[in-house]
C-alpha cells in the first residue's frame, strides 16, 4: 500500500499524473466517477497497520451498462482527488501564495 499523499496538488500535477497513467496503460481509459453512499471517516489509530493515518472508506459506482462482459472488474487502478478546508490542513503542507 502506497502511503504517499500530495497536498495542494496543482492541476498540472494531476494532469501529468493522469497522462502518465494513460501512457503506461494505453489499452485503458481514464474515468472520473463520484463517490456514492456513506463515507466513513476514521481518526488515526494508535497502533496497527493504519497508525497515524486518517482513513476514508467509500464506494465508487460505475454504471452496469458502461462495462462489457459479465462479472466484476478486477483490473483497474484508482486514486482520489479530495477537497479539504485549508483551515484544517497544516500550514507547511500548503503552497505559499506569492
Amino acid at each position: 500500500m502506497s502511503k504517499t499523499v500530495v497536498f495542494d496538488a496543482s492541476k498540472e500535477f494531476i494532469g501529468n499524473l493522469v497522462q502518465g497513467i494513460s501512457e503506461e496503460h494505453p489499452d485503458s481509459l481514464i474515468v472520473l466517477a463520484p463517490f456514492v453512499g456513506n463515507v466513513s471517516v476514521k481518526a488515526p489509530a494508535n497502533k496497527g497497520k493504519y497508525k497515524g493515518y486518517h482513513r476514508f472508506q467509500l464506494e465508487i459506482c460505475i454504471p452496469e451498462d458502461a462495462i462489457k462482459g459479465e462479472g466484476a472488474l478486477s483490473d483497474f487502478g484508482a486514486f482520489a482527488v479530495m477537497r479539504l478546508p485549508k483551515a484544517r490542513v497544516q500550514e507547511h503542507l500548503q503552497k505559499q501564495e506569492e
